[in-house]
């Protein structure tokens, strides 16, 4: 399954439904942003399957909920084409999707690494406090990404507690 399309899809319904004026619930962009993280942690080892519910489940309870809000608050003809889009989104293979570049110029061979935008969610002192405390490297970017590498089991405990940290924050 594409995650990055169906994700990306729903993304641009957002879009469409904000500029209709129809407001978004906090709780739709927080399984959004779930989603999003859980669909790096599965892209960055393909062989840890037990995202793949979690994604499933987000990018469904997204859809559902703003097929639902599309359905009370704008004409019928807008649903019926977005139900059209989301369902080829869900469709398109994983291979179809835009591949990530592996060489990051400066990271050791051995070495695996995550680009990390900071937002309201992660601060960039929470990545460089966890970076430090799982002693992992980390260089800013031009673009405003950190660049984290290291050991690949601290990489992707790194993910986990970000992701958890993230949804810790959105909860309250």
């Amino acid at each position: 399954m594409g995650y990055n399309q169906w994700w990306k899809m729903l993304e641009s319904l957002i879009t469409e439904l904000r500029k209709k004026h129809v407001s978004i619930s906090s709780d739709v962009m927080t399984s959004l942003r779930s989603a999003k993280t859980m669909i790096s942690v599965y892209q960055s080892d393909t062989s840890c399957v037990d995202s793949i519910p979690t994604i499933e489940n987000d990018l469904m309870k997204v859809e559902s909920d703003l097929i639902n809000l599309a359905k009370e608050k704008v004409e019928s003809k807008f649903v019926e084409q977005w139900l059209v889009k989301l369902e080829k989104a869900r469709r398109e293979a994983e291979s179809k999707t835009e591949p990530s570049s592996r060489f990051v110029s400066g990271v050791p061979k051995s070495k695996h690494w995550i680009r990390v935008l900071p937002s309201d969610e992660i601060l960039r002192e929470d990545i460089e406090e966890l970076s430090s405390q799982m002693g992992l490297s980390i260089r800013m970017g031009k673009n405003g990404y950190i660049l984290v590498y290291g050991d690949e089991v601290k990489v992707k405990a790194l993910v986990k507690k970000m992701a958890e940290r993230c949804r810790g924050t959105m909860k309250k």
